[in-house]
């Protein structure tokens, strides 16, 4: 299967989870890290100047949380592709940010294929989210 070349930024607030998503996408050859992050604020200030082709977040961070990140890029780039990793996948969540612009979903007990399927997807302008969330999907 040919991937697509892409850009990517990240904010997780858990180092080592982080860093070892950063490990993983060394195997990935289409992914170009533009920017990494410990919470929201750190990454806007970071990817402001230059978007990525995809912005992979985390829900709950210190500072500026996935939540209000995901807002603030919607408001001000809304052709921006936001992949949220999160453990919490209760589909209430997951449907209020698909209806606030958010493009995809994935449980971080996910498997690098599907983080890599999700990452595919949103750089073609597609929806992606986690198959084990049951949601009316786009």
């Amino acid at each position: 299967m040919a991937y697509q070349a892409l850009t990517l930024a990240i904010a997780d607030d858990h180092n080592l989870f982080r860093k070892g998503v950063l490990e993983l996408f060394k195997a990935f050859p289409e992914i170009t890290l533009t920017a990494d992050a410990c919470n929201g604020a750190e990454l806007l200030d970071k990817i402001e100047h230059s978007l990525p082709d995809v912005v992979m977040l985390d829900l709950e961070m210190p500072e500026m949380d996935g939540f209000q990140t995901s807002r603030y890029l919607l408001s001000k780039y809304p052709q921006v592709n936001i992949l949220i990793m999160s453990t919490h996948g209760d589909e209430p969540l997951v449907e209020s940010l698909l209806e606030e612009g958010v493009k995809g979903y994935l449980l971080k007990d996910s498997e690098p294929s599907e983080l890599r399927d999700a990452l595919q997807a949103l750089k073609a302008g597609e929806h992606y989210f986690s198959k084990a969330i049951k949601i009316a999907q786009t």
